[in-house]
């Protein structure tokens, strides 16, 4: 109240130059202080579903509380040289910010993912799984006390700190100041040292990707992520080493009488849970995959991702690459191999073609033609999200369509009818899959998955009765994108008595591994002189493609022979921060593997970055 009442009677005609130097002052001064405690309580939202005590481990480092009160700050002193009064600043800025918290705060109740400053690009994705995937918004007291500290805030600026900001002169140095704090303190956002530095651990786990994002708070990591959207080159990359480590081999072509048919699959979260001996549930279920996976090579596949980011296995297992780039143009991948090598490729994902800009990215990576809802699969079902029963005849169909071409076929399918969340509130199936001590919520989403994915599991087989009797050969190639959604939070996850902490490597393992499946029918077993059989190795999806061409006996183009040289050594390599290095689990690439690891990463870097089929 001390600016109010002291400057009551600001109208008299002489004031004296102290009173005005103050009067100028307050409304920043006081804009400040109320943009750092409103930067303060939106850190609320930062920590999710996680334990309050992360919350409190944010007050115990400097770093921290300075790098995500300053956006908020910043972006508030922007709405300051806009607008010119202190209030209509903070209510601008202030929500903004509070905006962005809570969308980082629903992702992370939904889908225990955290916002990552490449989400940006994807909006109209986040509008889909939120409105149309019946993700429930909610109101709770963290929000109700934000909007309050919001409301309040502005009404006492209202108040305290009336002055405008007047004339254009000194809105142009605002924004000045702006900028020029906004350069200067870039760098220590995107310095990798400095971030991997920060401890606030004592409730969360390191080693899993979101509890090491929330524990450095909201705006510091978003911002931090800037760094992995821009992709740099790896520390000592040699543009020159790379080109040494992949010019040791030479594309090689699959000989005309070994260019079988190649059918491959991603399947929406489909996971064993019979792997995992839960108490009461009816895994009978699985008999139909089980029949084939003794029939077919089989083994574990170590991905990136856990319950959402689909993407990421798919562009891995077609691309080679172990972690994605944001594309946008033209990119390596296995499919223009196969585009060279004179074979039909195409594909199929029953819904939106502008999810994860598919629509663009796909033809970047080689596809020739990709069916999607739109216009296609719409018009075949009226299920918002196309059944199985659906979408494989369908995709049978178009590989009986490509013989009239005389090219060998390859396809890449990505189903939808599992995608979660499941519905908690009931079910209506024949089958109940999941019986005992458990909540209402958990038996409900495990018996709506299950009943959705045994029955993926019989229309599957539908196909591959009709690719045992083709007197064509045909490759099958099977794997699952990550586990599925289990409540939030993971809360039926610990129902079920599965250890997914990513803090041991029993539970990293759960947390991230899916299985992997490659079948031959009896044609191509016979032109390719292999039985498809036994156990495989773990791998990461980068891996997938090289595994079905050593089962075909191909050696590939160069890159994919390069990356068989690699794959003994490091056939896991995660962007969680934990590989398989000589069979050994581990969270660091020992020191003897270093240089080799190095060749690595120059290799997938270079990979990356150079269209190499457009030479």
């Amino acid at each position: 109240m001390f600016h109010f009442f002291l400057f009551r009677k600001k109208t008299d005609p002489v004031w004296p130059e102290w009173k005005r130097a103050v009067y100028a002052l307050t409304p920043p001064v006081t804009l400040f202080c109320a943009s750092v405690c409103m930067g303060l309580v939106l850190l609320l939202f930062a920590y999710g579903p996680y334990s309050w005590g992360a919350f409190q481990g944010y007050f115990r480092s400097g770093r921290i509380l300075v790098m995500n009160v300053l956006p908020v700050v910043l972006v508030t002193f922007l709405f300051y040289g806009v607008f010119g009064r202190a209030w209509s600043a903070f209510l601008a800025g202030g929500g903004v910010s509070l905006g962005f918290s809570l969308g980082n705060y629903f992702k992370l109740q939904f889908r225990d993912d955290p916002l990552y400053f490449e989400d940006m690009l994807v909006l109209r994705e986040a509008k889909a799984m939120t409105v149309e995937q019946h993700y429930n918004l909610f109101i709770d007291k963290r929000m109700v006390f934000a909007l309050v500290c919001l409301a309040l805030g502005t009404a006492a600026l209202c108040f305290l700190a009336r002055g405008r900001l007047g004339g254009w002169k000194k809105r142009l140095i605002v924004l000045g100041a702006v900028a020029l704090v906004c350069g200067a303190v870039s760098p220590a956002y995107l310095n990798k040292k400095a971030y991997d530095a920060v401890e606030n651990y004592e409730y969360l786990n390191r080693w899993s990707a979101t509890q090491n994002y929330i524990s450095h708070g909201f705006f510091y990591p978003f911002f931090h992520s800037i760094s992995e959207f821009v992709e740099t080159p790896p520390p000592g990359y040699s543009e020159e080493r790379a080109k040494q480590v992949l010019g040791a081999y030479q594309d090689a072509d699959i000989p005309a009488d070994k260019k079988v048919n190649i059918l491959s699959f991603m399947r929406e979260a489909y996971v064993d849970f019979s792997r995992y001996g839960i108490p009461g549930l009816d895994v009978s279920g699985y008999d139909l995959y089980h029949q084939l996976e003794a029939e077919s090579y089989t083994g574990d596949l170590l991905t990136n991702i856990f319950a959402g980011g689909t993407v990421d296995s798919e562009r891995c297992f077609l691309t080679g690459n172990y972690q994605l780039k944001n594309f946008r143009a033209p990119a390596n991948s296995h499919l223009w191999y196969l585009r060279d090598q004179g074979y039909t490729v195409e594909g199929s994902h029953p819904y939106y073609q502008w999810f994860y800009n598919r629509q663009n990215i796909n033809q970047y990576l080689g596809f020739e033609r990709f069916r999607y809802l739109e216009g296609d699969y719409e018009n075949l079902t009226t299920a918002y999200l196309p059944e199985d029963g659906v979408l494989l005849p369908e995709v049978y169909n178009d590989f009986v369509k490509n013989k009239s071409t005389g090219k060998p076929y390859f396809s890449f399918t990505l189903n939808i009818q599992s995608h979660g969340p499941y519905d908690t509130a009931s079910y209506d199936g024949g089958v109940e899959y999941l019986t005992g001590d458990y909540s209402e919520g958990c038996r409900n989403a495990m018996n709506n998955y299950m009943d959705l994915i045994m029955d993926s599991d019989v229309e599957l087989m539908k196909l591959v009765d009709k690719l045992r009797s083709d007197p064509d050969p045909v490759v099958l190639i099977l794997f699952s994108d990550h586990l599925p959604w289990m409540g939030d939070a993971n809360a039926y996850y610990q129902e079920l008595g599965l250890d997914i902490d990513p803090g041991t490597e029993a539970g990293f393992r759960t947390h991230y591994t899916t299985r992997y499946l490659i079948w031959a029918n009896e044609a191509a077993k016979t032109v390719l002189g292999s039985d498809f059989s036994g156990e495989g190795p773990t791998v990461s999806p980068c891996y997938l493609m090289n595994l079905a061409f050593q089962q075909m006996g191909w050696q590939g183009s160069a890159y994919l022979q390069a990356m068989d040289a690699f794959s003994g050594t490091f056939p896991v390599v995660t962007t969680n921060g934990c590989y398989v290095v000589d069979g050994v689990f581990s969270d660091a690439v020992p020191q003897e593997r270093e240089a080799r690891f190095q060749d690595f990463l120059s290799l997938q870097y270079y990979w990356r970055n150079q269209f190499l089929f457009g030479e």
